[in-house]
């Protein structure tokens, strides 16, 4: 059995097809995966229920459904974050993979996947990368077998940081670029993150490793803003600004954009530092070329 924690965000609603539909019959002589779905509110869980998905709820806050869940399960795959919820994100972050991990080893799970963030680290200029940081820290040391990949900022239709560039180009004819604008980032697609996560779920002998999941190409913000732009046909002004423009960009993610405010902010913030893969023999062995920037771009464009 598989649970799949975090299943209703914008990487579990991907995932959890991708692994209902290989194998689902196990017409190629494999086993049909068993998939759970670890969700939040009801009103999630029914919807998964109505497609055919198994779905429990909990919280990983409060500890909430946790011994349900884990029941009979072999691999947790871990994508939950915190942003959000109210008070420390770090804090946060920790206390819901602490009862994960200890529900997790008393219910006999033999293993755990988790998406984390290529830039976290203990020192990092932002609360979500260091609440990034601890997760993957209390994973490691879990005494459970588990295996970690990292991406930075996903190119897809839900994701936070993209979704503030697509909708911001869109909607207005004046773009702002900060600070933000020169960092560099490798933008990975969510097609790519879904498969290497796959692949690491069948995987038995991916125990105990680490793996960057990133796109192939290196660009700044300014440049994946403007590629936007292109691929949609808008034509725009774009405006550099000083500073950094968390708090204007929180507002602009409210009244523009219609995006949560408290998580636009912390997402922004992590812009303060590279999302690139800074040791290539740490990046996933996805067997292919990666998807390109521009090939992510217009697969969004696609499923309008």
């Amino acid at each position: 059995m598989i649970l799949v924690a975090g299943a209703s965000g914008f990487v579990g609603s991907a995932l959890l097809p991708a692994l209902l539909a290989t194998h689902a019959s196990g017409s190629d002589g494999t086993a049909p995966r068993a998939v759970r779905a670890l969700v939040r509110r009801e009103f999630d869980a029914v919807r998964l229920r109505a497609q055919g998905v198994e779905a429990v709820t909990g919280d990983l806050i409060d500890g909430r459904g946790l011994d349900a869940a884990m029941r009979g399960v072999r691999t947790l795959v871990y994508l939950v974050h915190t942003l959000d919820r109210g008070g420390d994100v770090v804090a946060n972050d920790l206390l819901a993979v602490q009862n994960a991990l200890i529900a997790a080893r008393a219910a006999g799970v033999q293993r755990v996947v988790f998406l984390g963030h290529v830039a976290a680290a203990e020192d990092a200029p932002s609360q979500h990368l260091v609440a990034r940081w601890a997760t993957e820290l209390a994973v490691r040391q879990s005494r459970l077998t588990w295996a970690v990949l990292r991406a930075p900022v996903i190119v897809g239709a839900g994701g936070t940081l993209f979704e503030l560039i697509r909708r911001t180009v869109n909607r207005s004819p004046v773009v702002p670029l900060f600070r933000w604008r020169r960092t560099e980032i490798e933008p990975v697609a969510l097609a790519d993150v879904v498969e290497a996560l796959v692949a690491t779920i069948d995987d038995d002998g991916i125990r105990d490793r680490s793996f960057d999941i990133t796109g192939p190409q290196r660009m700044t913000c300014a440049e994946a803003v403007r590629g936007w732009a292109r691929a949609a046909g808008k034509h725009r002004v774009f405006l550099p600004l000083p500073g950094w423009g968390e708090t204007f960009e929180e507002q602009l993610a409210w009244s523009l954009v219609r995006l949560p405010r408290r998580e636009t902010r912390l997402l922004l913030e992590t812009l303060r530092t590279r999302h690139v893969c800074a040791d290539p023999s740490r990046r996933f062995p996805l067997g292919r070329r990666p998807v390109t920037y521009e090939e992510a771009v217009q697969a969004v464009l696609a499923r309008r």
